[in-house]
């Protein structure tokens, strides 16, 4: 990871933008851009996919995941039963024990108390979406890996790679490709880095949980209504093209989805809708709205199916642990007025502290700061609209913590957003530097997490981890008890079993490197060709794009 950081740190702006002599980059025009580059974006893109899909595929988490473990009694029932009560599978777990995320219903006029049917008390989306991939791959699967099987974790483990790992492995490509628009590539990489892999996004991105396809979801949304609004090459032009109607239309339902996988992110969707509205364009909006009216049918389906309303949801009739429904009965269905031991939990905790893991965040203050004097202001009154409200949406929220979680897992939506403006604060070499020693530190410890335990203990039913990085991830690494993986099933012992992936990080790393490199060159070459006048203006525009601002030597 160190040798990738430093080939990064090399791999910047101030080696392959061009001043266009007031102290503002000129960003290379994709449109028509070399073979050689198109290359060198392939194989650095390919080499972050395979990469991510590597670390969430190395490991197969075994016995009790409350949350993941719902999302798929749902999904069984819908294959296997055609119903959505999870009645048969409240014990048809890893370790066959009673099934704690779950709702008990029979209808409004039914005592609870004598009620024996019960659903899934998670929104629907991410079981949906499991119970599609579930389906056509049930014919093929050996009887041990089915719900009665022995080996069902393995069922898990496949369903979590289909359903979120590769998603968000796709998703990250996304964000780096996107962030290449306005910084260069290397930065790029840097910043996408810190955010796959350097965040919480990473253990989220291997386990059945709904927040970080949420987030992908929500960006892409987000990068739809950018490019209807600015154009899909860069550099992106003041003025808007001929709007495309499927661009709105389709984010609209990637947001409505997103709702239906998490339903707090309603408040990230009407911001994003709001986005849609600026600059008077009244019909982008409405296809935005009506685009997540189509993306939240599904959700409202089986609400109904489910609940008797579209409306009604499962966290309004949680069964089990007392705590949480009296919890959810707290404001707004857990939701009050922020409070301080929830901001301070949430920020710089070592309990459940975003920034005590991932302190290369608070880069994005500067960012945005940085991004609202360039022609990108209403982006970053965006980014940061969403930041702080939905920031006070997790602070207001009873279970702020997140249970068994590493950071606060319900602000993960949001993240992409935060981690924009990151890339603006990176202008200045000093800065970048600085970014890259502190991702590569995130980035290593998070990746300590998911060798041991990927989800932090919950206080409630674990003993001794209100410090979890020291008191689990480094304790249980001191003792040698890694997470279940592909090295321990080759015989290597202890810490050991991780060289496999060691190895797979270097080679992906080093073909990365490649690539970076070859675009970065071929930039650079571009780039003294535009300074001497060589290319036509119709391939080669300069554009200002502070503060950005650097210069060929």
């Amino acid at each position: 990871m160190s040798d990738l950081a430093q080939d990064l740190d090399a791999i910047g702006d101030d080696r392959y933008s061009e001043s266009n002599g007031a102290g503002s980059s000129a960003p290379v025009s994709h449109s028509r851009m070399p073979q050689t580059a198109r290359s060198g974006r392939r194989l650095a893109g390919s080499a972050l996919f395979w990469l991510l899909l590597l670390l969430a595929a190395y490991f197969i988490p075994r016995g009790l995941l409350a949350n993941p473990d719902s999302h798929l009694a749902l999904s069984y029932a819908l294959v296997e039963r055609h119903t959505v009560r999870i009645d048969a599978y409240v014990r048809l777990n890893p370790t066959h024990q009673d099934l704690l995320d779950k709702a008990i219903y029979c209808g409004s006029h039914t005592d609870v108390r004598t009620c024996t049917h019960f659903y899934s008390d998670k929104a629907p989306g991410i079981s949906i979406l499991t119970a599609l991939a579930y389906a056509p791959l049930r014919p093929v699967l050996p009887k041990a890996m089915l719900p009665e099987g022995k080996s069902v974790f393995l069922l898990r483990t496949l369903l979590t790679l289909v359903v979120i790992s590769l998603p968000c492995a796709a998703f990250a490509v996304t964000y780096w490709q996107f962030l290449s628009r306005f910084v260069a590539p290397g930065t790029a990489m840097v910043v996408t880095i810190g955010y796959a892999i350097g965040s919480m996004a990473l253990p989220f991105s291997t386990l059945l949980f709904s927040h970080a396809l949420t987030a992908a979801l929500l960006f892409w949304a987000f990068i739809l209504l950018f490019t209807a609004r600015h154009g899909t090459s860069a550099p992106y032009t003041a003025s808007s093209p001929t709007m495309l109607p499927v661009r709105p239309l389709v984010a609209g339902i990637l947001a409505g989805y997103a709702i239906g996988c998490e339903y707090p992110t309603a408040i990230i969707a009407v911001l994003i809708g709001l986005y849609a509205l600026v600059g008077n364009r009244l019909q982008v909006a409405l296809l935005y709205s009506l685009g997540g009216c189509l993306g939240l049918l599904p959700t409202l389906i089986y609400n109904m199916a489910a609940f008797g309303s579209p409306t009604a949801q499962g966290y309004a009739h949680l069964a089990g642990d007392s705590q949480y429904a009296r919890g959810m009965a707290h404001g707004l269905l857990g939701v009050g007025l922020p409070t301080w031991s929830a901001i301070w939990g949430t920020t710089f905790s070592p309990y459940r502290g975003i920034f005590w893991l991932s302190p290369w965040l608070l880069l994005a203050a500067p960012g945005l700061w940085l991004m609202s004097r360039t022609e990108w202001r209403v982006e970053a009154w965006f980014c940061g609209a969403i930041s702080l409200v939905y920031f006070l949406f997790q602070a207001g929220y009873i279970f702020w913590d997140g249970g068994a979680s590493v950071g606060p897992r319900h602000f993960l939506p949001a993240l992409p957003f935060v981690v924009f403006p990151v890339a603006f604060a990176l202008s200045k070499p000093s800065v970048k530097r600085l970014a890259i020693v502190l991702i590569a530190v995130s980035s290593l410890v998070l990746l300590l997490v998911l060798a041991t335990n990927p989800l932090f203990g919950d206080p409630k039913y674990v003993a001794h981890v209100r410090n979890p990085l020291v008191d689990q991830t480094l304790h249980d690494l001191a003792i040698g008890r890694l997470q279940n993986n592909w090295g321990k099933l080759f015989q290597l012992p202890g810490i050991t079993s991780l060289l496999p992936l060691v190895i797979g990080i270097a080679l992906l790393g080093r073909r990365m490197r490649r690539g970076l490199a070859a675009q970065a060159k071929n930039d650079l070459v571009w780039a003294k060709q535009a300074h001497h006048g060589t290319l036509s203006h119709d391939v080669w525009t300069i554009r200002t794009l502070k503060p950005c601002a650097v210069h060929v030597h």
